[in-house]
This record gives structure tokens, C-alpha cells and sequence, in this order.
């Protein structure tokens, strides 16, 4: 029975939609182009809403600086954990099947979304009630001034559960109609509203580094900074749902949801999701000796800047998501539904043929950035954090830089677990994040015992790059089984360890053109941050054309094709413009 669903779901598929025809794959690379587009606009408003950010709490090793991370993250953790991930993987399915119902789906969808929004409506109460015990939950115990700032913090923070869903819920429905473009270019609007309040905040307060100064009109303006962001995105969303014309609205009623499908692919992804806050609270509880620290050196911010705590680490996980979320996420998205397809016809070789493909492209630009980032990780965390100095800066690139050697492994598992999904297989993926969580916790109790507080966010960030390897090898694997399972070959594990290993050896050599030139220039980079910035840019072009010439060198096919496409643009703008000058 589910076998003639699949086919009757390809039938429909139109011809000029087909995976390989030329106009699906320019509707496919506009898509991607402006996902991307979007999504590397709000990346950077993002560092500069969080320069402000951190300009107001003092850097990001201040009490205050702390205790914004720890309620900040109450709202996202929990969102997460009771619906973020889990509707980002059901939904899109679960409305294309509906959109093809005579009334375009719209009782279906004025249901779901009806439930969506009560739903996380009284998650929204009950855990404005658990504030107290839930920050001990997510980033340990903390220190008195700390917990107590961030205790007032988080009650206000709560209301962005409530917008959180209605985000999803209107950025997914967009997607299953191809519109792709407002779901990656809201957030933009979220961190313009963070930088006029920021600024605002800054103008009326100034810096305010130690929880005791913090007073009531001072956390309710941080917190509708936040709130109001996360509203104005909702708002955004629902314009361009409006323009769909589903006549959607509030109606009650659970029959007919599917809520018995969605529930057992929900389940396991809320099971990943779990593993994977799991992971994250570990890291946080791993820096409590730093956060104590923090604490204790309120008054002499050069030494408290040698503690990178919990804001750290949400600074430089920000900064090891830039390729992930432009690059990774932007090719993997735009090879989803060519694979969902091939699952969806039983097609299995085509669909880890596109694996295959799409993750060579991949490991291109995840070797490249890995050594970009790590020979530029104290200038990058100088320039995206407000406040803090060159000794801070120095301090939380040692976290980034433990960071970025899980960042191939963490976009190749991505792009696993997605093949896996287009099978409504969610089981596999949460057992692919087991190695993570495991390591992340095994590594709490050794970092507070054994490693000093100055290192603490690095070893932890270390870790989940150490249970990221693990977890991609075990991806690997199961990949192996699938293959297997369904009687087709798996991809080449020779190849791809070939192919790697000729990147990571072009990687080296781009990492060590890039080091020498940030000793070389080391008294420029740290007079100004404008200078930072353009010294960076000129460093990173520099690592990028040793890269190109490495991998040529070493006969990468993909470098070896965009040297190739570079060349037939180079000569052809030469003949455009010779012909224009005769």
C-alpha cells in the first residue's frame, strides 16, 4: 500500500520539476541563491545585533554577560526540545500532502496550526513557572549575582516559545509552496529590531557588566528587545502566508491530523533533539568553574577576560555556524527534494548517487573555512564581540578554534541525516547523535576536575568536535547498512577518504600561508577593528587562492573545476571587453 502511495506521489511530479531537466535545476539554484542570500544577510546583521549585545553586558566575560546567556537560552532550548526540530522535519511532508486535497489544504493547516499555537501557548506558562529550576538545568549551577540577574532575565525571555512556533509554522507552510525566500530573509528583520533596541539601550544605560546595577526597566527592555524580534519575524511570515489565499483560521479539531505518523517520526526527532540539548547543557555545566571565576573578578575585567564562559561559547558556535548554516545548509537543503524523490520512487542508487555528489561539493568549502577560521579565530571573535579586548578575544578564539575541527564531520552528518529523512527514517539519526551527547558528558566531570577554568569553554568545545568525528564515522556506517539493506552499492569509502585526505593536505597549507600572515601583521590587526576586518578579508582571499592552487596541485576534481570555470569567465569578460574597445 505505502509502496503505490509513493508512486502515485512521483506521477504528479511535473516535467519541467523532474530532477535532472535544466529548469529545475535553475528554479533549484535561484532557490539556493537566495537562501543563501538571506541567510548570509542575517548572519551578519546577527554579529553586529550581537556586538551590541555585547558592548551593553561588557564583553562576553562579564557576570551579566552570563547571566544573559543562561536566560537567553532557556526559551531556545525549550523550543527546541517540545517542537522547534520536531515540526522543522514533519511538517513540510505533512502539508505537501495536504496541499493536494481540493481545498488546497486549508482545514487541515487552520487545524495544525490551531494546535501549534495553544500548544506552545501552555508550554509558554508552565515554564515561565520553572524558570528557577530550568536555568540550573541548562547551564548549571550558578553563581549568586549571576543566577539571580538571569533568574528576573529569563521570566521576561519566556514569550518567545509562543513566536518561535508561529515562525516554524509559517516558514515550513511557505516552503511546501516553493517559496522559499521569506522563511531565510525574516530573521533579517528579527536582528534589525535587535540592533535599533541595542543601540537604544546603549544610549539610554551605556555598558552595564555587573547584575547588581541591572534594574527592572533595564531587563524589560533586553527582553523586548528579544521578544519583539522574534514578533516582528512572525509578522513578516504571515504577510506572505496571507498571499497564499488558504482562508486559513482558528479551528479546533485533531481528527484526520495524522498526529499517529507524525507523532512516531516526531518522537525519534524529539529523542535527537534531546541527545543533542543534552550535549549543549553539558558544554555550559563544563565552564562552571570559569563562571565562578567571572563572578569573583567582576571588579578587574583584564583578568576576568581570561575565563571564557558560557556567552563565549555561544559567540564562537555562532561563528562556526557561518558556513554551515550559508554553505552546508543551503546545499543540502537544495539536494533535499531531488533525494526525497528518489527515495519517494524507490530510486535508491539515484538517491545516494546525489548523497555521493553533494557531499563531495560539500567538503570543499568545510576544509577551506576550517582553515580560514582557525588562522583568523582571534581577530574573528575581536570582531563580532562587542567589549571585549584583545586578551578576551585571544582567549575565546582558542574555543573557536576547537570548534571549527568538528566542522566537516558536523556538515557531512547533516547531510546524513537528511538522506535518512527523505526515508522518514528518524530513527537513525538520533542514533547518530549518541556519540555526541556520550562524549560531551563524559568530558563534564573531567573538565571541572582536571582542567583549569581559563580552559574549560575550549575543552568543551573540544569535546563536541570529538563526539562530532565519532558520530559521523558512526554515519558512515549506517549509511553502509542502508545501502546494503536496500541491495545497492554504498559510496566509496576509498574515495572519500581520498578526497579528504587531498583537502585537508590543501587545508594545512592555506592554514600555514594564513598563520604567517596574521604573525606577520599582528600589530596592525589589533590597533582597530575596522583594520581587522579588512586585513581579514585580505588574509582569507590570499588562503583561498592557496587552497585553490593546493588542490589543483593535488588533483581534487572539484577544485580542478572551479579553477576551469574561473578561467572561462576570466576569458570571457576578456573578449566582452576587447570587444567593446574595438
Amino acid at each position: 500500500m505505502s509502496t503505490t502511495r509513493r508512486v502515485h506521489r512521483v506521477h504528479h511530479i511535473p516535467r519541467h520539476r523532474r530532477h535532472g531537466s535544466p529548469s529545475s535545476r535553475s528554479r533549484l539554484l535561484q532557490a539556493s541563491v537566495l537562501m543563501a542570500s538571506g541567510s548570509m544577510v542575517s548572519r551578519l546583521l546577527g554579529f553586529v545585533r550581537n556586538f551590541l549585545f555585547g558592548a551593553i553586558l561588557g564583553g562576553s566575560m562579564s557576570s551579566a554577560a552570563n547571566a544573559f546567556s543562561a536566560a537567553n537560552t532557556l526559551p531556545n532550548t525549550i523550543w527546541l526540545l517540545v517542537g522547534g526540530g520536531t515540526l522543522n522535519a514533519i511538517l513540510v511532508p505533512a502539508i505537501v500532502r495536504a496541499v493536494k486535497r481540493p481545498d488546497r489544504g486549508s482545514d487541515y493547516i487552520s487545524r495544525l496550526m490551531t494546535l501549534v499555537a495553544v500548544l506552545s501557548l501552555g508550554v509558554t506558562v508552565v515554564c515561565m513557572v520553572a524558570v528557577p529550576l530550568l536555568l540550573t538545568l541548562t547551564s548549571g549551577v550558578l553563581p549568586p549575582a549571576t543566577y539571580a540577574l538571569a533568574v528576573q532575565l529569563g521570566y521576561w525571555m519566556m514569550p518567545q516559545i509562543c513566536f518561535s512556533a508561529l515562525y516554524v509554522m509559517c516558514g515550513q507552510l511557505l516552503n511546501a509552496h516553493d517559496s522559499f525566500g521569506p522563511y531565510q530573509w525574516a530573521p533579517v528583520l528579527n536582528n534589525l529590531v535587535g540592533i535599533v533596541g541595542a543601540a537604544l539601550f546603549l544610549g539610554l544605560w551605556g555598558t552595564v557588566g555587573d547584575p547588581a546595577q541591572w534594574t527592572i526597566p533595564m531587563i524589560a527592555a533586553m527582553a523586548l528587545i528579544n521578544v519583539g524580534g522574534s514578533a516582528a519575524q512572525v509578522v513578516f511570515l504571515f504577510w506572505y502566508v496571507k498571499k497564499l489565499d488558504l482562508r486559513l483560521r482558528p479551528k479546533w479539531g485533531l481528527r484526520g491530523l495524522g498526529l499517529g505518523k507524525l507523532s512516531r517520526i516526531g518522537l525519534w526527532s524529539l529523542a535527537m533533539l534531546g541527545l543533542g540539548q543534552l550535549g549543549i547543557w553539558a558544554s555550559r555545566w563544563a565552564t562552571g568553574g570559569a563562571v565562578r571565576m567571572t563572578e569573583q573578578l567582576q571588579g578587574q575585567p583584564e583578568l576576568a577576560a581570561r575565563y571564557p564562559a558560557l556567552l563565549t561559547l555561544e559567540w564562537a558556535y555562532l561563528a562556526f555556524m557561518i558556513p554551515q548554516g550559508i554553505i552546508a545548509v543551503t546545499l543540502v537543503t537544495a539536494a533535499f527534494p531531488s533525494i526525497s524523490r528518489s527515495a519517494a520512487a524507490e530510486d535508491h542508487a539515484g538517491a545516494l548517487a546525489r548523497y555521493t555528489d553533494t557531499n563531495r561539493m560539500l567538503s570543499v568549502p568545510m576544509v577551506l573555512c576550517t582553515a580560514v577560521f582557525v588562522a583568523l579565530s582571534g581577530p574573528i571573535m575581536w570582531v563580532i564581540g562587542g567589549g571585549t579586548g584583545e586578551i578576551g578575544a585571544r582567549a575565546n578564539g582558542s574555543v573557536l578554534v576547537a570548534y571549527m575541527l568538528g566542522l566537516m564531520p558536523f556538515a557531512s552528518l547533516y547531510l546524513i541525516k537528511r538522506l535518512f529523512y527523505a526515508y522518514e527514517d528518524a530513527r537513525s539519526p538520533f542514533l547518530a547523535q549518541i556519540p555526541i551527547a556520550a562524549v560531551t558528558l563524559i568530558s563534564v566531570p573531567v573538565i571541572l576536575t582536571l582542567v583549569d577554568p581559563q580552559y574549560a569553554a575550549m575543552s568543551a568545545a573540544g569535546a563536541t568536535s570529538l563526539g562530532n568525528l565519532l558520530a559521523w564515522l558512526f554515519g558512515l556506517w549506517q549509511l553502509r547498512r542502508h545501502a546494503a539493506r536496500h541491495e545497492v552499492a554504498p559510496p566509496s569509502l576509498r574515495a572519500e577518504a581520498l578526497l579528504l585526505g587531498r583537502l585537508i593536505a590543501a587545508g594545512a597549507v592555506s592554514w600555514a600561508a594564513g598563520t604567517g600572515l596574521v604573525i606577520l601583521l599582528d600589530g596592525l590587526i589589533w590597533q582597530h577593528r575596522a583594520l581587522a576586518v579588512v586585513l581579514g578579508m585580505v588574509i582569507g582571499a590570499v588562503m583561498i587562492v592557496v587552497f585553490t592552487a593546493a588542490g589543483h596541485v593535488l588533483r581534487v576534481p572539484e577544485v580542478r573545476q572551479l579553477v576551469g570555470a574561473t578561467r572561462r569567465l576570466v576569458l570571457r569578460l576578456r573578449r566582452r571587453g576587447a570587444g567593446a574597445t574595438s
